[in-house]
């Protein structure tokens, strides 16, 4: 597919995933910001596998309220507004297409690279934790649209996904499609009206110095991906650390003792993430 042609489609709405019923009522009432805790926890109840996924992922280990909540509403006051609305573009997506080759790696990537965000972002008292956590779990959500639209390339990316010829997933896609996963990813969270301190970071990622306004945020995600692929949670089409990792440390400030630290809360925390935890499984 030409690159002029893929731009076309990125133009178009229609060309990702639609969203069910009850999950775009969700968003249109969080964006709304009119909608309480409460009411919105009695949309959500009508997807019963919806909402027994967010209190399971409020149990998950990457709150401190973990194993304590037991109903919608409480999942909802914990996770927050937007890391929920980053839950309603991620979940039925990956879902949808959970037995397409390296989706469900994906997505576990995905919701580990989240987590690791969220540590980050507390051991270095970052006060946009939300912000962060949202944009690790949307972070990679181009790469669904590539594995829909060009599954042949994303094939042979998952076969070299551990060559040491294998190359960046993003320079790969920019040398072969002119165009890789981070943008897609941020227009499709540009699409859903989420504000700069989220779309910078999902953009950037793998090039944090580009950032212009929300550069700390732009690390943390850096390194909450490269995190992810370290304790045992990779990319499917791209297994190794890159040079990123060294430069966000510097630029956060954080030495080996700190980040030893971060590795070993990590660590703790992801076991408890289930590698297949789609809603319904």
């Amino acid at each position: 597919m030409e690159l002029d042609e893929l731009s076309r489609k990125l133009e178009k709405r229609e060309s990702f995933p639609t969203l069910p019923g009850v999950i775009s009522e969700i968003v249109h009432e969080i964006d709304s910001e009119k909608i309480s805790m409460e009411d919105l926890g009695k949309i959500i109840q009508k997807d019963v596998s919806f909402a027994a996924h967010l209190v399971r992922q409020a149990n998950s280990g990457a709150y401190v309220e973990a194993g304590r909540v037991s109903s919608v509403v409480q999942a909802v006051r914990v996770m927050g507004f937007r890391v929920l609305k980053g839950m309603c573009l991620t979940v039925p997506i990956f879902t949808r297409y959970k037995n397409l080759p390296g989706i469900s790696e994906l997505w576990y990537h995905s919701r580990v690279a989240s987590l690791c965000c969220r540590i980050v972002s507390e051991k270095i008292q970052l006060g946009e934790k939300d912000e962060v956590e949202t944009a690790g779990l949307l972070h990679d959500l181009g790469k669904v649209f590539l594995a829909l639209e060009m599954p042949e390339f994303m094939h042979r990316q998952s076969q070299m996904a551990d060559s040491a010829e294998g190359r960046s997933d993003w320079i790969a896609e920019r040398k072969n499609l002119g165009i890789d996963h981070c943008f897609i990813g941020a227009r499709y969270g540009r699409m859903f009206n989420f504000p700069g301190t989220i779309l910078e970071p999902i953009l950037w990622h793998h090039e944090p110095q580009k950032a212009n306004h929300n550069k700390e945020l732009t690390h943390v995600c850096c390194l909450g991906d490269q995190i992810a692929s370290i304790v045992g949670a990779p990319h499917p089409d791209f297994h190794f650390v890159e040079p990123s990792l060294l430069h966000s440390l510097d630029y956060l400030g954080i030495g080996a003792e700190l980040f030893q630290s971060i590795l070993g809360e990590c660590l703790h925390r992801v076991s408890a993430i289930s590698v297949c935890d789609f809603p319904g499984s």
